[in-house]
């Protein structure tokens, strides 16, 4: 009798697997209307208890379709709905842990279809951002002649944010440049001129995108001189240099520690050299400190290893880098000394007088 009724039940879901995949292909394949016959008030019974419930069967055009899961409960086994995949999944109740399993995996499975719509968006949001930009650069690349009247000044520009805010900093240099030394040079009227059309331009670009709601802020910068800026939001526009002329020692040192990361590749040729930087000073002096850790290299056990070209250029370099970052401001006149130790032994050691250019080594 048991396996009658197990074959019986098979016999139902075959059938009711059937009837539904036709209704759907019917449905899929039509539009024409369709008249059907459906009666509500079948009751199934095995051994004389019933196992309808709420969710009643129904006859069809003749056919009683039974619902899966109130069947398949009431003989031990267990039902999952895989939206993900548009299955069902029917397991016995012996095989408890392949149920869990099943319900993980469907959870996974929902799980990571979200984390794919979010990376699809992140992705599509990332790449409009860049396009952006693109057409940014593209559009103010001739800047310098035309706000400034000087094709010699250069211009690089960068733009970061999400759909709420973007962000864009926008940098000046001033190395081939005969007219202006630095941005302070440059005429108020003409600065707002530019980054107002930059806004623009970016509204204009954001249009239809992810980001045509964001609102945007600027900063315009001098490639040499970071505590010359400008700062722009919502049609304000702050400049720096109008409240102190003094130096920043914290902003420069960052600035520097920034710009010589690597300067162990660069002037070494060792990457594993960590270097450091810090500086101080006031009207009359300034005075810039540069460890060298070795610890890391395998190619140079200590500053005596390196050759005194490559150490002069490095203090020659940041000594220049402090020159310009103190023109303009109360320190202009100040006289810059630099040194530079070993983290290790601090008695070898280059002292270096940038007026007299001149080195001293201990060793």
């Amino acid at each position: 009798m048991k396996n009658f009724w197990k074959s019986w039940v098979i016999v139902w879901i075959v059938a009711f697997i059937f009837a539904f995949g036709t209704t759907s292909s019917v449905s899929a394949a039509s539009t024409i209307a369709q008249t059907v016959q459906a009666y509500q008030g079948v009751q199934i019974y095995y051994n004389a208890q019933q196992l309808t419930d709420e969710k009643q069967p129904l006859i069809i055009n003749d056919t009683t379709y039974v619902p899966l899961r109130m069947l398949m409960e009431n003989i031990g086994c267990s039902v999952y709905w895989d939206s993900i995949n548009y299955r069902v999944l029917v397991y016995d109740s012996t095989s408890k842990n392949e149920e869990e399993i099943a319900a993980l995996n469907t959870k996974i499975a929902s799980l990571q279809a979200i984390i794919d719509d979010l990376e699809d968006e992140l992705e599509d949001s990332s790449d409009d951002l860049d396009d952006i930009e693109d057409e940014i650069i593209d559009t103010f690349e001739d800047t310098g002649d035309i706000y400034f009247d000087d094709e010699d000044i250069d211009i690089e520009v960068k733009l970061s944010g999400d759909e709420d805010d973007i962000s864009y900093t926008i940098i000046f240099d001033f190395d081939d440049s005969d007219e202006y030394d630095d941005l302070k040079d440059l005429d108020e009227d003409d600065i707002e001129d530019f980054l107002d059309d930059v806004e623009d331009e970016i509204l204009d670009e954001a249009e239809d995108t992810d980001f045509e709601d964001a609102d945007i802020t600027g900063k315009l910068k001098d490639a040499d001189k970071s505590s010359y800026f400008v700062e722009y939001e919502d049609g304000d526009y702050d400049y720096n240099w109008d409240d102190d002329d003094d130096v920043d020692w914290n902003d420069l040192e960052d600035e520097l520690e920034d710009d010589y990361e690597e300067a162990g590749e660069d002037y070494f040729n060792d990457d594993d050299i960590a270097i450091s930087i810090e500086v101080d000073g006031d009207e009359d002096d300034v005075e810039f400190e540069i460890t060298l850790d070795f610890y890391e290299s395998n190619d140079n056990d200590d500053i005596g290893d390196l050759r005194a070209s490559d150490i002069e250029e490095l203090m020659e370099d940041i000594a220049n880098d402090i020159y310009h970052e103190i023109d303009d401001t109360d320190c202009e006149k100040a006289d810059i000394t630099g040194t530079m130790y070993d983290e290790d032994d601090h008695r070898l050691s280059v002292e270096y007088d940038y007026d007299d250019d001149d080195f001293d080594y201990s060793w």
